[in-house]
């Protein structure tokens, strides 16, 4: 019965099929090793993978030598790996339990993309998915956190989800195979535990069918939640756009949407950034914050005027350099090229990568570098000095590109601004004799 339970569900969610290998996470506990008793019943290739956390010593040890023997019973390919988990969570200010998982899946991916495996299959089960309903209820969530745990998802398949601890426990005796006990399972400190012994076991006496009844809660939140993604999707398409690498957030529409703080949660999510982080955006666009910024791992988002961008976080550009009276290549902190040449041979182009100035109006070394705070410069064509930041703003350039824009100076008064302006004062006039020529590369 529970073999065929098994087929059905692997069938009706498309999991994998028979010509597939499958890289199975085993622990040793009674969950993984019925997965892998299984799928051994039913014909299917897999190959077993077990990670020694460091965490209970001897215990640990144990489990190794039980999983590796599984393997052999089934003759299938295992692999094993340590792992310093307590120092990995240190290193990474993060909990024990969030570097095990971090740790374990990465390292079953490299052996499944090494290996040439379909998928990564774990034994997560349906009390699993109630508990992690309840966890992420505790701590705040949407109603994608409410849908339950998904049976596929980036490679990795979890083909036990129609079965209940009691089912897999009960199957498991009948069969009359061995397991492993992980005496960290009883540790009530964790949230997890805690509801697994104390919570659902009182609901479950409760109401006498919780495993039906969340069975069908699951499938209406996600209806819910599908119903909602498609709504959405036609929103979304006149507050976003992207632009290369870069998602754009168009703010007057945003301000008028009464679901912003819902709207804004969902754009940003995906990027890694947490709910507090999201309303900290919403109060910032509707309060009028140009300037402000927010990280998450990897992604920067930037509130401008009347955008916002999110975009992989880059490191601000930093340095300088010295530009001779002489024809040079640098590399650093930005690349450009000079030389200089008589006025009556060079023939102009208007380039704003390139810089035409009057050589003997200059003094040297120039300095190439970035804005500063209190920058001026005298724009080609106008008279009087203006701030380097309203120029920017004039020229519409994006808040987040502004610090990183080169500028050549010399004694002290900017002659260039990179792509966008030579200085009125170093500009070539009929008196100019000879051109000094700075060119922007790859920019």
């Amino acid at each position: 019965m529970m073999v065929e339970a098994f087929l059905k569900y692997i069938q009706t969610h498309k999991l994998f099929q028979k010509n597939h290998t499958l890289l199975v996470g085993v622990s040793g506990g009674v969950d993984s090793v019925t997965l892998c008793d299984l799928l051994h019943r039913a014909g299917f290739n897999f190959a077993v993978a077990h990670c020694n956390f460091g965490l209970r010593g001897s215990e640990s040890d144990a489990d190794d030598i039980f999983t590796e023997s599984l393997a052999q019973n089934y003759s299938v390919p295992y692999f094993k790996q340590y792992f310093n988990t307590k120092k990995e969570a240190e290193e990474k200010g993060i909990s024990i339990q969030m570097a095990a998982r971090d740790l374990r899946f990465k390292w079953f991916e490299q052996v499944r993309v090494e290996n040439d495996y379909h998928a990564i299959a774990v034994a997560t089960h349906h009390d699993d998915s109630i508990e992690t309903f309840f966890i992420n209820l505790l701590r705040g969530t949407g109603l994608k956190g409410l849908t339950g745990i998904k049976p596929e998802q980036n490679r990795i398949v979890r083909p036990l989800l129609f079965a209940s601890r009691a089912d897999i426990e009960e199957y498991a005796r009948s069969t009359g195979y061995a397991w492993r006990e992980d005496s960290s399972n009883q540790d009530t400190k964790y949230l997890r535990n805690r509801l697994r012994a104390q919570v659902i076991p009182e609901l479950k006496d409760m109401t006498g069918s919780l495993d039906k009844t969340f069975h069908e809660t699951f499938q209406n939140l996600k209806q819910a939640d599908d119903f909602i993604e498609n709504q959405l999707g036609e929103v979304l398409t006149k507050i976003i756009h992207t632009e290369g690498k870069q998602t754009v957030m168009h703010l007057p529409e945003l301000r008028k949407n009464e679901n912003a703080s819902f709207l804004i949660y969902r754009i940003v999510s995906p990027f890694g950034f947490n709910r507090d982080q999201a309303e900290q955006v919403v109060r910032a666009i509707r309060e009028g914050h140009p300037g402000k910024q927010f990280y998450a791992r990897g992604y920067e988002l930037l509130i401008d005027r009347e955008e916002a961008r999110i975009q992989p976080a880059t490191r601000p550009k930093k340095g300088a350099a010295q530009l001779p009276a002489k024809s040079v290549s640098i590399e650093q902190p930005v690349q450009v090229s000079t030389f200089i040449t008589a006025v009556n041979e060079y023939e102009q182009e208007p380039n704003q990568n390139k810089a035409l100035l009057d050589f003997d109006k200059l003094k040297f070394p120039l300095t190439l570098r970035f804005p500063k705070k209190g920058d001026r410069f005298v724009p080609l064509g106008m008279k009087g000095s203006k701030l380097l930041s309203d120029f920017f703003t004039d020229e519409k350039v994006p808040l987040n590109k502004k610090s990183q824009i080169p500028v050549v100076e010399s004694a002290g008064e900017i002659v260039w601004v990179a792509g966008y302006r030579i200085s009125d004062v170093y500009k070539l006039t009929p008196d100019t004799q000879n051109v000094y020529v700075i060119t922007l590369e790859n920019e």
